[in-house]
């Protein structure tokens, strides 16, 4: 297997698809992706364990899931993923993947796959006028520009090329404590522009979706709130379309509620064009 052991490779969006079938409905992942934390990025469990249930379930897309993380995967050992077939009828699949690794679950999946249906339609939530994203500044432009307040670490961080591009619509906020907690960013997987299958969008989605959101919750206590832990505990996706994930979409964020160490966020993701794509929920610890 070829796991990336060098936390200076970032694997391609292709690369973060490549399951093999070691067993029926047991799947292995050939890359993992490194949160800069020294552990694999959480969001790469969503996005990889989705991909293993889609190839349980002929041509249906996903249209919800709802994930556990119970430990951090390490980066230097494989991770595998058990896809169970807990139903299929006449127009939904339901599936639940157990993530492994080292003998030890890390992380655990349920999902569901909808053939698709004539129905109702509205969406009463707009995108707003935000700024382009090309007008707004890199992740490694802004720590360039803030190196000054900023914390080497913090800049090295900014500074390394990662598997999504983001760009803050409120960069201020990095540095200042407002009265709510909310973050508004474009991001994109730019080496997603290679994938054709509809469903691996939505797979890449679902990893992009655990992307910078949970730090939303500690957007209004400033970084003298002196969090040295943050990680995610739970995460809820509903996939409303199709979407090309190498494309900018807006995503935006806030929380409602924090306490007992532990914080709530939500998330509603756009096209450009203003078509809603998903909706998103996830609880975080913080300490």
């Amino acid at each position: 297997m070829n796991v990336s052991t060098n936390t200076r490779y970032i694997p391609t969006a292709s690369e973060m698809l490549q399951l093999d079938e070691i067993a029926k409905d047991r799947f292995r992942a050939r890359h993992n992706l490194d949160n800069m934390a020294g552990v694999t990025f959480g969001g790469q469990a969503l996005g990889q364990s989705l991909a293993a249930a889609t190839r349980t379930v002929s041509n249906w897309k996903c249209h919800s899931l709802n994930g556990f993380f119970m430990r951090g995967g390490m980066i230097d050992d494989t991770i595998d993923y058990a896809v169970e077939r807990l139903s299929d009828s006449r127009n939904f699949a339901t599936r639940r993947v157990t993530a492994e690794q080292g003998g030890r679950v890390i992380f655990e999946l349920l999902c569901s796959f909808h053939a698709g249906e004539e129905g109702l339609s509205h969406q009463f939530t707009e995108l707003g006028n935000p700024p382009d994203p090309e007008s707004l500044l890199s992740l490694e432009m802004f720590a360039q520009q803030n190196s000054h307040r900023l914390p080497e670490h913090i800049i090295a961080v900014l500074s390394k090329p990662y598997i999504f591009e983001l760009r803050m619509l409120h960069p201020e906020h990095y540095f200042e404590s407002p009265d709510t907690a909310f973050r508004d960013f474009w991001i994109r997987t730019p080496s997603a522009a290679d994938v054709g299958d509809e469903r691996d969008h939505h797979s890449l989605l679902a990893m992009m979706s655990d992307y910078w959101l949970p730090g939303t919750i500690a957007v209004p206590h400033g970084r003298e709130a002196g969090i040295k832990f943050l990680a995610s505990l739970n995460h809820s996706l509903w996939i409303h379309a199709a979407v090309k994930v190498d494309q900018w979409l807006l995503y935006r964020t806030e929380s409602h509620w924090a306490a007992n160490g532990r914080g709530l966020v939500t998330g509603k993701i756009f096209t450009q064009s203003g078509l809603l794509i998903a909706s998103v929920t996830q609880e975080a610890v913080l300490r």
